[in-house]
């Protein structure tokens, strides 16, 4: 085994539930530039984006960062989201990562709950 196991990065995954903003659940480019004004907040570097909207609703996104990802998955049938942000950075705690979470939450207008921060490791 490896005695100097060290952290790669940060994992969250975000369930987003009971969202009752739906009008935001459903556009693309609000989303696109909320996840814009995270980026630019939080210093992440923006390789590429790509996204696809979905018949009858739903869309995807993915950020590449040169720091990892962002996605984002919406279900506004089930008013619910899937969000992964998965940085290399080093970050001494969670702050950040539940900064991100709280606003997200806020502008989704979503149940609160408990995001998945797991350290990746080498």
């Amino acid at each position: 085994m490896f005695s100097d196991i060290q952290i790669s990065g940060k994992h969250m995954i975000i369930d987003l539930k009971e969202i009752k903003n739906q009008v935001l659940i459903h556009d693309l480019e609000k989303i696109k530039s909320l996840l814009d004004d995270i980026c630019e907040k939080y210093e992440f570097s923006i390789l590429n984006k790509s996204e696809h909207v979905f018949q009858p609703e739903g869309l995807s996104i993915l950020y590449l960062l040169s720091e990892s990802h962002l996605s984002v998955h919406t279900f506004p049938e089930r008013k619910y989201i899937a969000i992964d942000l998965y940085t290399c950075r080093d970050y001494k705690d969670n702050t950040v990562y539940n900064e991100i979470y709280d606003s997200l939450v806020k502008s989704f207008q979503a149940k609160k709950e408990t995001p998945k921060i797991i350290d990746r490791r080498f």
